[in-house]
């Protein structure tokens, strides 16, 4: 597997939307890289923001619910109504986007989270939302806990 792209918008303190294309320079010239900066600067956001779209799962909450998120407060940033993160990938069988999302009804509460996974053509793949984490499993060749280990070092 390899990280083409990460998007996202409203995830833990980075409020907007954000983009990181590893296909561009100064990544493109580069094998191998690392995320740092000063504290509360994004770096775990960055591996929530992958783990999440994957996985529906984040390293140090466990599994996302609209539960876990209001009982946690984390994930959405505060004050704000909608959040995604996304990550296009390639692997073997070819490129695709995972895709996890959440958002406020117009009384202000959170509806339950949704999974897309889309293949090159950006067509979403005929999945439940709970079946995108193990087709990304399938996909990646890797299960959530052997991908945070050897993937997402924090």
């Amino acid at each position: 597997m390899k990280i083409l792209k990460l998007r996202f918008k409203n995830i833990n303190s980075l409020k907007g939307e954000h983009e990181v294309d590893f296909t561009q320079p100064p990544f493109v010239q580069n094998n191998l890289f690392a995320i740092t900066g000063p504290t509360g600067s994004g770096k775990t956001t960055l591996l929530d923001v992958i783990s999440l779209a994957l996985f529906n799962q984040v390293p140090r909450l466990g599994k996302m619910s609209t539960n876990e998120i209001l009982k946690k407060g984390a994930i959405l940033t505060r004050n704000q109504s909608e959040a995604f993160a996304e990550v296009t990938y390639a692997c073997i069988t070819g490129e695709y986007s995972s895709r996890w999302e959440i958002s406020t009804n117009r009384n202000g509460n959170l509806r339950d989270y949704e999974m897309f996974l889309a293949d090159t053509s950006q067509v979403n793949l005929d999945l439940k939302k709970s079946e995108v984490p193990g087709k990304n499993e399938e996909l990646i060749g890797l299960n959530y806990e052997q991908f945070i280990k050897s993937a997402v070092l924090a």
